[in-house]
């Protein structure tokens, strides 16, 4: 007997060998090629180098060569990834992924973005189409001439489609959906809230402005008034329990909005004599990174063009960089780039009314494909505004009017800012790009810097563009008095040139004032606090070098949360508390929080925490407001797209203590707030073990994962980053969360790339055994300056002409 069970876990141990053999061999086919020749559908040679992070430097003699090369590479080291973006807006991750993803297939299918995608394309410029063909074809043969097919369709069973012209435009359209509401889901909100709640109670919840604000002009718009009524008079709803988990708002406990920050300053207050622009992306982390850095060297016009930056896998464009004449970089804009339309119906509900009275919705149909399963028709009603995306909390039929759907807001015209020599070049060129709306921050080696809008800007009539009514909330445009009208021509758009004080900066916040925010709108734009301590950042330097830009970045003291601090150190834990509730270590850590995100900081988690939960507590009758209109067939209300906005009537309560707003159960706005001091303390002891391990860094611990391993936990040791304790946060210019932060670093003087600094999370490669695998990811975690030049050549791949 204890000879067979011998012999049998010998076969067992050889078997499972055997196995571990098979699969890394499995995996080291479908490594890219990284060395030797390739015979390729260019006009001449291309050399690809890579040094030892993978940064690919390509070398030809025009666009479309290095096109080809770029889609080459992209194709073997990202296609799944390519593959994930254009079928997320596409509609098409059911054919992967089967059931599980058939709900949002079927929500996203009523833009259509496939359908428009193949219009579009025929769209583009004759040089742009080149382009995209020579990047197609190497997106393909780089796929076909791997090993074997990438490792995650093997996983899933699966075979990977070849690439098409118009899927690099599905990409874009997958950035449409990260960067803006693709369901109105704010104006939805806002159409709620000005339905149910008294005028006066609106305007309080949705103000225009705050002691944050930050605009790059100087503008301060007001804040709302303190209602003489209860807020919430007419709702009823059931408490949190203090007692249990109070972060159920937010289950990823991050605040951040998808934006980025960004900021220049001129040649005469920088150390080399240029302009300097900073600027990083806030996004989604996970493996690989979403962007791909790259180096591009061609010539046009018998000119040699040198850009360096990062592309972004499934487009031939570089993003964000510097073609060593300007250097530039995004933020998201936040402007009002769609519109809800409330329809009103005929009698049998068949037709819709229209300034030219009752029109039939046209209906077409969209067939969604699902693994393992037979496909699924989805009718899609159009009307002439728009497709028809659902129903509001009063069950009208609403259509979407959004700049994505046009023509105009999807191009690649981004490509012009390749051969951009000066920063007026890059504006015109910003006006022109069909992409999600923008901050353009752009400085160049002469010293100039600007700001403007890169994207369409739709021109609307008939209503206030900014205020808490107006375009902020669904309206009826049957009459003909409200609507768009084409797009803004590039005179027309807001550009600041050179300011006085030769600093711009940028945040997701309101950028400007005046006529200008007239012309952009409000589409929920950050609270300005990162764009406040950013902008104090700059004006306490009188000269710059990268490094200070860097150290602007990393900037992770609270700011934003040391009012709150005071609140709780002056007003919530006084004497007799702390003696009645035995919090005297609590008050050292209180006292001793750095007034920074330090990931060894007691206090700094506490304090974070105590806001958000007093915040959940504060509008919980919100919460219930938007849960109790919720109807099987209308669109989700989510407090998402307000919770920066709450920040400003939640501190007027704290501070001006309304007797007749306080919360029912309470005698005193400080009562109330040491209930949440309370609760906030119990929490963390349950979920810490005790108070002095609940530090910040226990709290944010990086969890920076490949797809397939949130759904195959196991592989979550090959495929993820190191879980790391990070410090930074949301209300800070060193934005860090969980999964969510900066995409990437860059600090750039155009022609001073030698001194640059670039560092990003995650990979280059979303391969587990590529040389590059993880490579330069612990720069970025410790925020230390890296360049953003490719270093020595390690790899050198030849491009032939067939």
């Amino acid at each position: 007997m204890t000879n067979l069970l011998v012999k049998s876990t010998k076969i067992l141990l050889i078997v499972l060998i055997m196995m571990v053999i098979a699969i890394y061999w499995y995996l080291s086919q479908s490594l890219p090629k990284l060395d030797g020749k390739v015979v390729g559908q260019i006009d001449q040679e291309v050399i690809v180098t890579r040094d030892q992070q993978g940064i690919a430097q390509i070398s030809g003699t025009n666009r479309q060569d290095v096109s080809f090369a770029l889609g080459y590479v992209h194709g073997q080291e990202r296609f799944f990834q390519m593959d994930l973006l254009r079928r997320n807006s596409a509609g098409e991750l059911a054919e992967l992924f089967g059931e599980l993803a058939f709900n949002h297939d079927k929500k996203v299918r009523v833009h259509q973005f496939r359908k428009r995608v193949t219009e579009f394309v025929t769209l583009l410029t004759d040089e742009q189409q080149s382009i995209l063909q020579y990047y197609t074809a190497g997106v393909n043969q780089g796929l076909n001439e791997l090993g074997a097919k990438p490792f995650e369709y093997a996983l899933l069973r699966a075979e990977p489609k070849p690439w098409l012209p118009e899927d690099s435009l599905l990409v874009l359209y997958s950035m449409y959906m990260d960067l803006q509401y693709e369901y109105g889901d704010r104006e939805l909100l806002l159409g709620a809230m000005s339905d149910l709640l008294s005028k006066d109670a609106f305007q309080f919840l949705t103000p225009e402005g705050s002691n944050w604000d930050a605009a790059v002009d100087g503008t301060q718009l007001p804040k709302g008034e303190i209602p003489k009524d209860k807020v919430f008079a007419d709702i009823a709803y059931q408490p949190t329990n203090r007692q249990g988990n109070r972060f159920d708002l937010f289950p990823d406990n991050q605040e951040g909005l998808k934006g980025s920050n960004n900021w220049a300053v001129s040649g005469k207050v920088s150390k080399t004599g240029s302009a300097i622009v900073a600027d990083d992306m806030h996004l989604g982390i996970g493996v690989p990174n979403i962007w791909y850095r790259t180096s591009l060297r061609y010539a046009s016009d018998n000119t040699p063009l040198l850009i360096d930056g990062v592309s972004l896998p499934g487009t031939p464009a570089i993003v964000v960089g510097s073609n060593h004449n300007i250097a530039w970089g995004f933020t998201n804009s936040y402007g009002d780039w769609n519109d809800l339309i409330k329809l009103v119906l005929s009698e049998d509900g068949a037709q819709y009314l229209t300034p030219q009275g009752y029109k039939a919705f046209s209906v077409e149909q969209e067939t969604v494909a699902i693994k393992g399963q037979e496909s699924r028709s989805v009718d899609i009603q159009l009307t002439q505004w728009g497709p028809v995306i659902g129903e509001d909390h009063q069950g009208n039929l609403i259509a979407m009017r959004w700049v994505a759907h046009d023509a105009q807001g999807i191009n690649f015209n981004l490509l012009g800012l390749e051969y951009a020599q000066n920063v007026e070049q890059a504006i015109d060129v910003a006006h022109s790009a069909g992409i999600p709306a923008q901050n353009l921050m752009v400085g160049d080696k002469d010293g100039n810097i600007a700001w403007t809008i890169a994207g369409a800007i739709p021109r609307k009539f008939g209503l206030d563009s900014t205020g808490s009514q107006g375009w902020a909330v669904p309206q009826d445009w049957s009459a003909g008095d409200i609507g768009w009208t084409g797009y803004l021509t590039s005179d027309e758009y807001p550009v600041v040139l050179n300011p006085e004080k030769n600093r711009l900066w940028t945040g997701n916040s309101r950028v400007v004032g005046n006529e200008m925010y007239q012309t952009l709108g409000n589409g929920g734009y950050a609270l300005g606090a990162r764009s406040q301590q950013i902008r104090d950042g700059l004006n306490a330097i009188e000269q710059f070098s990268e490094q200070d830009l860097l150290d602007i970045q990393n900037d992770d003291r609270a700011v934003f949360l040391t009012p709150w601090h005071n609140y709780l150190s002056n007003q919530v834990f006084t004497d007799s508390f702390v003696k009645q509730h035995d919090y005297t270590e609590l008050v050292e850590f209180l006292d001793n929080w750095q007034a920074r995100a330090a990931i060894d900081s007691v206090g700094y988690l506490f304090v974070r925490q105590f806001r958000l939960n007093l915040r959940d507590e504060l509008f919980a009758p919100l919460t219930a407001m938007m849960q109790s209109v919720s109807k099987e067939n209308t669109l989700a209300l989510s407090f998402r797209p307000i919770r920066s906005q709450v920040e400003v009537p939640m501190w007027q309560l704290l501070t001006e203590q309304p007797q007749h707003l306080l919360p029912d159960g309470y005698s005193s706005w400080t009562e109330f707030s040491q209930a949440v001091a309370t609760s906030t303390y119990q929490q963390l002891v349950a979920q810490y073990g005790s108070i002095d391990k609940a530090t910040w860094g226990a709290h944010n611990i990086t969890k920076i994962q490949h797809p397939l391993s949130k759904a195959i936990p196991a592989l979550g040791w090959l495929l993820d980053m190191p879980q790391q304790p990070v410090r930074g946060d949301t209300f800070m210019p060193r934005v860090q969360g969980v999964a969510f932060g900066s995409s990437q670093r860059m600090v750039v003087s155009p022609g001073h790339e030698k001194q640059a600094i670039f560092h990003m999370p995650s990979s280059q490669s979303g391969h587990p055994l590529s040389p590059f695998y993880g490579k330069g990811h612990d720069d970025w975690v410790k925020g230390v300056a890296s360049p953003l030049l490719p270093g020595a050549s390690i790899y050198t791949l030849e491009f032939l002409p067939q």
